[in-house]
């Protein structure tokens, strides 16, 4: 049997991918929780309000940030992030959580940012 390949993810915010990212992590959940009752424990499942939650890093060039991501998360502003695998891209409107930085003396400027929203059927 020969190897397999393995390839990349994607995502992109508004109408084009990004390139500056490096590491992309995608938790959706539903929040559910189980019910207990006097007589019986774990008698069923109650559900919760669905949420998505994507944190990725990036790089920062010579040229600057990709995207204004201080302006991103100052506003709130509703925005539309594609995470693409193969055989699924995930779609999510939300708004940017966070972003933070670090300069580490002997590496590349590092971005990390944080999007909450709601993932289209």
């Amino acid at each position: 049997m020969g190897e397999k390949i393995y390839p990349r993810g994607r995502i992109a915010l508004g109408n084009g991918d990004l390139i500056d990212v490096t590491n992309v992590k995608v938790m959706h959940t539903n929040n559910s929780k189980q019910v207990h009752t006097m007589n019986r424990p774990g008698s069923g499942i109650v559900m919760g309000n669905e949420e998505t939650n994507i944190t990725y890093d990036a790089v920062v060039s010579e040229e600057g940030q990709e995207r204004d991501y201080f302006a991103l998360v100052k506003t709130g502003k509703i925005v539309q992030l594609r995470v693409k695998v193969p055989g699924e891209t995930i779609t999510v409107k939300g708004t940017y959580k966070s972003r933070s930085f670090e300069l580490p003396l002997d590496a590349e400027i590092k971005l990390s940012l944080e999007f909450n929203g709601h993932m289209s059927d």
